[in-house]
């Protein structure tokens, strides 16, 4: 039996992912599935979350603020 899940995302994000999707031969649906798949496995989201912002320096793991740093 299967569910139907929907959620909102940005209609350029979803256009972008889709597109994406099809060049390596999936959909959006199956990546979701296969998120999904690995998360009730790991018990975890199965990849790292990254802020995209300039504050995401200070928050990085600290062998790249110290590769920073080494370049200032």
């Amino acid at each position: 039996m299967t569910e139907v899940f929907q959620c909102r995302v940005d209609r350029k994000l979803a256009a972008k992912a889709k597109a994406i999707a099809k060049e390596i031969g999936t959909t959006p649906g199956e990546v979701v599935r296969l998120m999904f798949t690995q998360m009730v496995k790991r018990r975890a989201i199965p990849f790292p979350l990254q802020a995209d912002s300039p504050e995401d320096e200070v928050l990085g793991p600290t062998a790249r603020r110290a590769r920073l740093w080494d370049e200032l």
